[in-house]
């Protein structure tokens, strides 16, 4: 079906001209734009017709890029997204196809698929909530309970590359190469061209090769073994062994013969142990170095996925922003503050992905409804738990480097810091020390002040009982927090209502 081209202005359908007739718009470069992206589309189907779906991903990708309004990329896109078993990236592209292209959109009968079977979609959704927990276990060093886990996932979604991966990767850390064959051949049945899976189905072949070789050669003794014992006749209990006569007899010199012994002996250790012991030692070193090294490729290829789920998610989230800012009026504060809150949370993700965890946490905090829709839902939960711990251990680590300083300037930047780790999930760090050291750090400077400055000491003062009562309170109706840290606070209190 050939689709004709439009204007990207005025939406008329463009001739063989390099301008549009109907607004006078230059269409050179928008053209060859398109014409890029249908063949990356194209290439991206040829792909995916013969199941090499991580290569018609890149390339669906990349025509998306280059033209959003790609809606057969996109929709083929979230159609290898679900062949792969992501049902959720998959169910993103067709909301963004969707909202582009309203009406006569394929798209659409995807989706209501979908949605038409609840116990389906709430299978979907367990899966992914269980392969994370899988992947934390991993993390953790749990792969017992990892694998546990993973088996069950891929009852119900058989078709989770991640999950097949993930398992086989674990399996190879145990050492149970022949286990971990298994799911890669899987991976490559629903994914043919998976890179990843190839590289590990040759380090796989590499152990079993050698395992299999090893057997082989114990299986050859035993056949030269067994048919010595078929060539010896069996005596009959009345033979007589008589030794074979030497043609020259001597009497050896038995001392002579100690001394060679002893020295064919000190050679043949020596041989052993250059010949036998330092290539197995050898061959253990690089065993275990192999192991790192695909241990380390395994995060970093984890790693360099969670960055790409999260910039698909950035971009779902701007086409979201973009669709309401159509449709809302941007007069009314509650609008204003919907397109605020979509704003902080691109942002939020974006200085996650950086790894800048202050700076996530703070445009997260400004996010006054995590409710705005799935997606956002969706985005918002799956890094707010994470930043939110980060920014409380960095904030406790900076103040504990000042909490004991000698100048009031530099007691503050440790007060600033350790008070702001009650902002975050402060239950996840040491707050009891944290506590303490605000205690001390307030105290400090408040008998510092008291030296230089009786007025501005009082403000310091007021300032140090207001903020050291509210996190009392704040600790206290906490049922998970333990009271030992209000305590520290209240001890600090009256130390410096006393002086």
């Amino acid at each position: 079906m050939c689709v004709k081209m439009r204007c990207y202005r005025c939406n008329s359908v463009l001739a063989k001209n390099d301008f549009c007739k109907s607004c006078g718009a230059d269409v050179t470069v928008y053209k060859k734009i398109v014409k890029l992206s249908n063949a990356y589309y194209n290439m991206g189907l040829a792909k995916a017709q013969i199941r090499d779906l991580t290569g018609a991903v890149e390339l669906l990708r990349r025509s998306v890029r280059f033209d959003k309004n790609n809606i057969n990329a996109r929709n083929l896109l979230g159609l290898v997204y679900f062949e792969m078993g992501e049902a959720v990236q998959a169910f993103s592209e067709w909301v963004i196809s969707k909202n582009i292209q309203p009406e006569k959109n394929i798209a659409d009968e995807y989706m209501k698929k979908l949605q038409s079977n609840p116990t389906r979609l709430d299978t979907i959704n367990q899966t992914i909530k269980k392969y994370n927990i899988a992947l934390n276990y991993a993390k953790q060093e749990n792969d017992d309970l990892a694998i546990i886990q993973l088996k069950k996932v891929l009852n119900t979604n058989p078709n989770l590359i991640k999950g097949h991966m993930l398992l086989a990767l674990l399996y190879m850390k145990k050492g149970n190469y022949d286990k971990a064959k298994k799911p890669l051949m899987k991976t490559l049945k629903i994914d043919s061209n998976n890179p990843l899976a190839k590289k590990y189905l040759e380090e796989v072949k590499l152990h079993t090769e050698d395992k299999l070789g090893e057997s082989l050669k114990e299986t050859n003794k035993e056949v030269v073994n067994n048919k010595d014992l078929e060539e010896r006749k069996p005596f009959s209990g009345y033979d007589v062994v008589i030794p074979k006569k030497n043609k020259i007899y001597g009497e050896s010199n038995a001392g002579l013969m100690t001394v060679i012994n002893v020295i064919i002996g000190i050679v043949v250790g020596v041989a052993m142990t250059f010949f036998l012991l330092i290539p197995a030692t050898e061959k253990s070193l690089n065993d275990k170095h192999n192991k790192e090294v695909l241990k380390l490729n395994s995060q970093i290829e984890v790693l360099n996925n969670q960055k790409r789920d999260l910039e698909n998610k950035i971009e779902t989230l701007e086409n979201e922003k973009t669709q309401l800012s159509g449709q809302l009026d941007s007069t009314g504060n509650e609008n204003n503050q919907i397109l605020s809150d979509y704003d902080n949370l691109i942002a939020a993700v974006s200085y996650y992905n950086a790894k800048d965890y202050l700076n996530c946490a703070d445009y997260l905090k400004k996010i006054s409804n995590s409710s705005r829709s799935e997606i956002f839902i969706n985005l918002y939960t799956s890094i707010q738990p994470d930043s939110f711990v980060q920014a409380a251990q960095l904030c406790y680590n900076e103040g504990s480097k000042y909490y004991a300083a000698g100048t009031v300037e530099d007691l503050q930047k440790g007060i600033d810091n350790l008070a702001k780790c009650f902002e975050y999930d402060y239950l996840q760090i040491n707050y009891i020390d944290v506590a303490q050291k605000l205690g001390a750090a307030y105290e400090k400077q408040y008998t510092i002040a008291l030296t230089q400055d009786i007025t501005i000491a009082g403000q310091y003062k007021d300032a140090a009982l207001t903020n050291m009562t509210r996190l009392i309170e704040m600790i206290t109706i906490n049922e998970n927090a333990d009271n030992k840290a209000a305590e520290y606070l209240q001890v600090h209190i009256n130390a410096i209502t006393a002086k």
